[in-house]
């Protein structure tokens, strides 16, 4: 009987590889014409149906294909038969809206069936969720859908003429949770049948098989010798197994290779290093503007024909790849005969013999993008999501040792949970996603994991709440198996996100649990609004926030108005009004003013909830303090623009807010000057006084200066002992008299020494003006140096104005 249950198993897996590779051959054939569509969205039925018939024309098992924006059905190829779904909304077809749906909200391929068909016959019907960009934002375009024939299917893996009994389940591709679709179910009740999975991309099936003649009974002296033999077979079917699949999967691959050439029209070209020949693809000669009959590709001819600006990095790549028989890649332009400029995606390899050093020939392909070059972000995405379906990455992959330290957290992974790789590799992974409630028992299953490799989860498939890195709670799907390397077992878990599934039975129920949660040990208020009653229920934290009394609260909404600052109330109600009556979700920041006149800064956020018809009666929301937040932020703005030391304008910060004002004379002809000054003899206090008293007469000179001067005015330290003040609204005249004041404002000013002996200071001023010869900030300085250099020439404490005369 070991023997036969090794060759059921041999059979069923090279059945289940054949199905996998033609199930997500034609799933990817549906993706392809949805990342077509992303890229060219402007497109017409007859682009279509030229598009698809070169999908359908290859060989694969699609019915049709349909595109429907806007989830409305406009584009469907072959168009005979299927004229009656043209112009029909998925919104009205409640069995096929939710599929439709959850494809835009999940941005993923949605697989659905088998299902019988109307026009006869069994399909599963791929549905692909089409993203365009705009101005760098991803949009909803529509839905892109095809049929697998599914008895077509069946018929091309060689379902019937196995000597099997065979049943498979999982209708929508829930695997063991789906629906039998082929079969006798009793099969999946059955302890002797053999049960493998089929998996492909948005889900799987389940296969379970047994010999039409059911098992042989096995003679009692013969176990010792099948279970040897049934060892060995193991390895020998896991083998045979490995290169079945290798091989289905490589001729899955050059089909849907040479599918991508015909429906890309993508260029290919081969040189032989041997005599220097080059072959191109038709396709190659189009994109280069080159006629086949009379063009002869050669290295030479393709490099004149790359763009001058480009040849480096292209001749530098080839040598590269030549060099090292390696592959490149390089992104360029090429100038075509008839001028125009194009741009081309170019991937190659060169192939040398096994040591490496003598190559023989390179080969690659070549990509006309020139109407996506500005795109290239979104290419990428489009290219990652087609290497994550071939991979079967969308679910979580996350393998731990036995010490329950993470040493695998996949891309997947860091999308579900929020953590980065980075962030978790070595962390024990059951405190950083699961409820501590769990732990407890978490901790005794990975004791008798730790000895045994077995445990409570160990081969099962089972749901869990899992904790993203922001404490929001989800319901992932988990199966786990266990391997062992050399003396320590590690297990590998494979978690899907299945928060949809149970959104609507534990909806309310997570809700108030994370509410609870962040309440207690966030300090975050909660609160619930009545649109009907126009009542406010506040729990604790909500009066501490607002510094309410309970008695004084009259649970009104105009409450909460009363304490929202003025400045604030408008923008706050606002964004209120559109969430309750569009967007579903609010999230607002405003101050809010305490009876003591004391001022915080507030975050809140809120779902909208609607009654049975639809409309809003009610609001749940969270409240917050983020003063302190705020209050660092402004520290950390005024880091960047105060002088430390006088805590008047630094330079950078002075010299943007005098631009500023000079643009704005400038536009609406008004005059602006500028004064620069310093300190007369400042080294002098320095080598007199030391360092310490020289900072004092520094603060002591802008304290003052600030007094002097008005409110408009701009005062800013530009050097060691250098200050500089911009003067809106001001011509020479006033510059002239406010710097005088100023000037005598300084002479007046002195500072005491701990020991009462007195410093004074003087200081030397320099005045600029705009006019119609100087109208830039730069050289408005450099004037008001000059003329500050000429104060100091001319005696010290005085004033003087730039001449431009007398300074030139």
């Amino acid at each position: 009987m070991h023997t036969q249950r090794m060759d059921v198993s041999l059979q069923l897996a090279a059945l289940r590889a054949r199905m996998e590779k033609e199930i997500t051959k034609n799933l990817l054939l549906v993706q392809g014409t949805a990342n077509y569509i992303a890229i060219a969205p402007k497109i017409t039925q007859e682009i279509f149906a030229k598009y698809a018939k070169g999908v359908l024309s290859g060989d694969n098992l699609l019915k049709n294909l349909g595109a429907a924006p806007d989830f409305v059905m406009q584009f469907v190829y072959p168009l005979e038969g299927n004229q009656k779904i043209i112009g029909i909304n998925y919104r009205s077809l409640p069995k096929q809206w939710e599929q439709a749906k959850k494809a835009k909200e999940i941005r993923d391929m949605v697989v659905a069936g088998p299902i019988k068909l109307i026009q006869g016959g069994t399909g599963l019907i791929g549905r692909a969720p089409v993203f365009t960009e705009n101005n760098g934002r991803m949009e909803f375009w529509g839905i892109v859908s095809s049929v697998i024939d599914v008895e077509k299917l069946f018929a091309v893996v060689g379902i019937d003429d196995s000597n099997l009994d065979i049943a498979i389940r999982g209708v929508n591709g829930l695997g063991n949770k789906g629906d039998i679709f082929y079969g006798s179910p009793q099969l999946f009740t059955d302890k002797d049948t053999i049960h493998m999975p089929v998996m492909f991309s948005s889900g799987s099936w389940t296969i379970a098989a047994k010999p039409h003649d059911g098992w042989p009974k096995t003679h009692p002296f013969t176990l010792f010798i099948h279970t040897l033999l049934g060892l060995l077979l193991t390895v020998s079917i896991f083998g045979v197994y490995r290169v079945v699949k290798r091989d289905l999967t490589i001729q899955t691959i050059q089909e849907n290779l040479n599918q991508a050439q015909y429906i890309a029209q993508l260029g290919s070209w081969r040189f032989e290093h041997s005599d220097g020949r080059v072959w191109w693809s038709d396709e190659t000669y189009r994109i280069f503007g080159v006629d086949r009959d009379s063009f002869v590709p050669s290295i030479e001819s393709f490099m004149d024909m790359v763009h001058p600006e480009d040849r480096k990095k292209v001749q530098e790549a080839l040598e590269i790849s030549m060099n090292t028989c390696a592959g490149y890649a390089v992104d360029h332009r090429i100038i075509r005969p008839d001028g125009e400029i194009h741009y081309v995606q170019e991937r190659g390899e060169t192939v040398c013999l096994v040591s490496k050093e003598t190559p023989t020939h390179a080969m690659g392909t070549v990509l006309d993008v020139t109407e996506r070059a500005l795109a290239g972000e979104k290419l990428r995405a489009s290219e990652e999501k087609m290497r994550a379906m071939a991979e079967s990455s969308y679910e979580a992959v996350i393998i731990i040792d036995i010490n329950d330290n993470i040493s695998f957290w996949n891309s997947a992974a860091e999308d579900m949970f929020g953590w980065k790789a980075e962030e978790v590799i070595g962390q024990q992974m059951h405190p950083l996603i699961t409820p501590q409630e769990y732990h407890p028992q978490i901790r005794k299953g990975m004791e008798v994991f730790t000895r045994t490799g077995k445990g409570p989860v160990i081969g099962s498939v089972s749901e869990m709440p899992a904790i993203r890195k922001n404490g929001e709670i989800f319901y992932v799907e988990r199966s786990v198996t266990a391997f062992k390397v050399r003396d320590s077992y590690h297990a590998v878990g494979i978690l899907r996100d299945v928060t949809e599934r149970k959104r609507l039975e534990q909806k309310l129920q997570n809700y108030a649990d994370r509410l609870t949660l962040a309440s207690k040990a966030g300090g975050i208020g909660v609160w619930e609004w009545n649109l009907i009653t126009n009542s406010l229920t506040w729990d604790a934290q909500m009066y501490r926030l607002y510094n309410f009394d309970p008695n004084e609260f009259n649970e009104l909404y105009e409450a909460w108005q009363s304490r929202v600052h003025p400045e604030d109330l408008q923008d706050a109600e606002l964004s209120l009004k559109q969430a309750v009556e569009s967007t579903g979700f609010w999230e607002s920041e405003f101050r809010v003013i305490w009876p003591n006149e004391e001022v915080r800064f507030i975050k809140a956020a809120a779902l909208i909830r609607k009654n049975n018809e639809g409309k809003t009666d009610s609001l749940i929301g969270v409240n917050w303090d983020v003063t302190e937040a705020r209050q660092k932020e402004e520290q950390l703005r005024l880091m960047a623009t105060t002088d430390d030391m006088t805590k008047i304008h630094n330079r950078r910060f002075f010299i943007e807010l005098i631009s500023r004002e000079a643009e704005r004379s400038i536009r609406y002809n008004r005059p602006f000057s500028l004064v620069i000054f310093d300190v007369d003899k400042f080294k002098m206090v320095n080598d007199m006084y030391g360092h310490d008293v020289g900072d004092i007469v520094l603060k002591a000179i802008a304290a003052t200066a600030k007094n002097a001067l008005r409110d408009v005015d701009i005062l800013g330290r530009i050097g060691g002992e250098e200050f500089a003040v911009g003067l809106p609204e001001t011509d020479i005249n006033g510059a002239l008299l406010l710097a005088e004041r100023l000037r005598l404002a300084i002479e007046k000013a002195f500072v005491e020494l701990p020991n009462g002996e007195i410093v004074d200071f003087t200081i030397s001023l320099g005045i600029s003006t705009l006019n119609e010869s100087n109208t830039e900030v730069d050289i408005l300085l450099k004037h008001a140096d000059i003329a500050l250099y000429a104060a100091k020439e001319n005696g010290r404490n005085r004033v003087e104005k730039y001449n431009e005369t007398k300074n030139e």
